[in-house]
Formats: C-alpha cells, structure tokens, sequence
C-alpha cells in the first residue's frame, strides 16, 4: 500500500457564513491510502493533483475512490474548506500552490474553488463590494495570478466549474463568478468543465437527485442545496476523469435526446393515486406516476435520461390497455378472480 494524499487544513474564519462543509469532505488531518498494482506492471501513473474549497474537497475524495486498484492515476490532494480567492486573509492560494509544486510534480492539476467568494474584497482600506466593477478587476487580478502559477507547474489544468446550487441568489451570485473564472481559464488555454447540465434536472432546475457512478438515480446532495454526499462527489469525479480521458478542452457532449410527443391532457375524476419512498435523513419522496424516475430503464439503448425515458413508455402504450392506464392515469387493473392476489370476499351464499 502507497500513501497517496495527504490532505492539508489550515483554520481560519469562515468565509461564505452558512456554508456547509460537504458531507464527503475527508477528515481533517487525515490521510488516504489506495491500492497500488502488482509488481511487474508496467502502466505509467498519471500523477494528479487536485486544489479546492469544500466543494473541491469532496471532488478530490471521490477522484481517489474512483482511481483505487486501477494503476492509473496517484491522486493528491490539497484542500480548504473555507478558501477561495476573494479572502487570502483566511487562506492564501497564491502563497501555498508555489510551495506544494517546489518539491512535487505533477501531470495533471484538478481545481474547484468559488464557492466562498460571494463577498466583500479587502483591497488595502478599502472594501469592495462583490460583484462590481472595482470587485471583479481585483478578482481577475488574484484569478489570474493563480493561474499563472498553474501555467508554471507545466500540468495540463482542468478547471471545474462551481456546481449549481439549491439557494436561486446564491447560484446567481456563482454563475457570476463562474463566467469570470471561466473567461480566464479558456484565455490561458486551460480545460474549463462545466457539468451544470449532468448535475441538474432535465428542465435545468436544481435537484439533489440523479445518477450515481453505476447509473442508478439516487440522492446526490446534502439537503442544504449545496454539499455532496459520497455519491454525488464520485459522480462528479467520474464526469472529470470523462474528461480527463478524451482530452476534451470544453463541456462534455450533451446525452442523446430522443424527440418524444407529449400525451394528451386528461380529465380524471379522481385524484392519481401517489407513490413515495422514505430516504435518508427522514427525507420523503413522493410522487405522482408521471414523475416517477426509472432507474434501471433502458429504451432501445438510446440511454435517455430517466424521465425522458418514463415518457418514451408511456407513449409505446396502447391507447385503452391497462398498460396505458397504468403508466399514463395511475391506475390498476382490476386483479382476475381466483389470481393469488385476489383478495376478495367471496359472495355470501344463497339463502335459497
């Protein structure tokens, strides 16, 4: 067993209040350890470095997990929860990248940082409000010396984006940072990776569900809207290493889309029966049956996206069958007399 990353905390005010650690965030002060391959083999490591805030934490843990026992990569990585670029009082990136690249290299660098820099920026006495003008030629400013570092390092660099998050202000104020770190990172010919559409909802709204490493759609994040769970942070690691992998310099190819009509609009005289599921954390989850998120379903392997899919089905039912009673209404059909479920009385015999 080989030692690949010891994580590194430094302490310091928070920096976004209300913020929440992710729930996959590795401990502080710990280390990770991963499985190395068997003497002999003869597979060059892809030596990785991975740099962020909390956010970026919990990606760096699941890029560890997903690249255990494969050989491939040696991951490290280096973390704040409460870092950024706006507060270097709190902790200076520009100050300690230069030292973690003196005594190590690497070949790949993973940065996702932003998430604590809606705030004011400290500029000598003055203090500029987030998101003007004199704000955002400082940002650039510390953006871009960062950036410079990582074009010294000699690594490819993939800069991945802020997620979307649950808070409609606060994802406004990220796409906002997002657009400059963006613009910056593209400038130096940098990857920029961009997974809002992999994280969010077909209609492109926030959700904390979707699918997992395996493809199996379960809950992906915290219920602040803002951290990941174990899955969702291997999700998003899996989405880089995609990446990584093809070599694409910009957001990956969107899934394939199947064109499928709409059913028409019924007026029923009773309420669609609903199903639900407890989840974690007492969470419950109810739905009607047009909601409901096919996990394993597979539609002639054009792999939809689960509520897509739900209604390319829905569309294959003949009008009337009880197929199409049940996936377009809700509605069972009636259990034949005599089946194992059926569950009805019998009729009270004659008095005759």
């Amino acid at each position: 067993m080989r030692r690949l990353a010891a994580i590194a905390l430094l302490g310091g005010a928070l920096a976004q209040p209300g913020l929440a650690q992710t729930t996959d965030t590795p401990v502080m002060g710990s280390e990770v350890t991963a499985e190395q391959p068997a003497a002999g083999d003869s597979i060059q490591l892809t030596h990785m470095l991975v740099l962020g805030d909390a956010i970026g934490g919990g990606l760096g843990a699941g890029l560890i997990r997903m690249t255990q026992g494969g050989g491939r990569y040696d991951v490290s990585l280096r973390f704040n929860e409460e870092s950024g670029l706006a507060r270097p009082d709190v902790y200076d990136w520009s100050e300690t990248l230069p030292k973690i690249l003196a005594t190590n290299s690497y070949d790949v660098i993973v940065v996702l940082m932003g998430s604590n820099d809606r705030q004011m920026i400290r500029d000598g006495n003055n203090r500029l409000v987030f998101n003007t003008p004199d704000w955002i030629t400082a940002y650039t400013a510390r953006l871009d010396a960062l950036l410079e570092q990582l074009t010294q390092s000699g690594a490819k660099v993939f800069w991945v984006a802020i997620p979307p998050m649950a808070d409609a202000a606060y994802d406004a104020d990220l796409k906002a940072i997002a657009a400059l770190q963006r613009d910056r990172v593209e400038a130096r010919g940098f990857a920029y990776l961009d997974y809002r559409a992999q994280l969010s909802a077909p209609d492109g709204s926030y959700t904390d569900s979707g699918p997992d490493e395996a493809g199996v759609v379960r809950k992906l994040r915290g219920k602040d809207g803002i951290s990941f769970f174990k899955a969702g942070n291997n999700r998003l690691a899996q989405l880089v290493l995609q990446s990584i992998e093809s070599g694409k310099r910009d957001q990956p190819a969107p899934r394939a889309v199947i064109s499928v009509a709409a059913p028409p609009k019924q007026n029923l005289d009773r309420p669609v029966p609903l199903f639900g599921q407890s989840l974690m954390f007492g969470v419950a989850l109810t739905v009607e049956p047009k909601d409901i998120r096919a996990d394993a379903l597979v539609v002639s392997g054009a792999g939809l996206m689960p509520s897509a899919a739900f209604q390319a089905i829905r569309e294959m039912t003949v009008d009337g069958s009880a197929a199409a009673k049940l996936m377009r209404r809700g509605e069972l059909a009636p259990v034949p007399k005599g089946r194992a479920d059926d569950f009805s009385l019998p009729p009270e015999p004659s008095a005759n």
